[in-house]
């Protein structure tokens, strides 16, 4: 992975708290209770939730520069 610069590692870091805070609004009170739990359940929402979004527009950006370098 590239180096992030600031500024953007800033923007990134306040769509994560975000991310995070709505995630949390879902979830359960009993998945709060310990580090585990808590762990177990993040790793699930990204899983479930965030993994897919983010390699759908990786996807549509590779098949557009795709696209685009095969003249389409």
């Amino acid at each position: 992975m590239l180096s992030i610069p600031q500024e953007d590692q800033a923007i990134l870091d306040e769509h994560i708290r975000e991310t995070a805070r709505i995630l949390r609004k879902y979830t359960a009170p009993e998945k709060l209770k310990d580090f585990e739990t808590i762990e177990v359940e993040v790793r699930k929402q990204i899983i479930e939730e965030v993994a897919p979004k983010v390699g759908e527009f990786f996807f549509q950006k590779e098949e557009k520069k795709h696209q685009e370098n095969n003249g389409e």
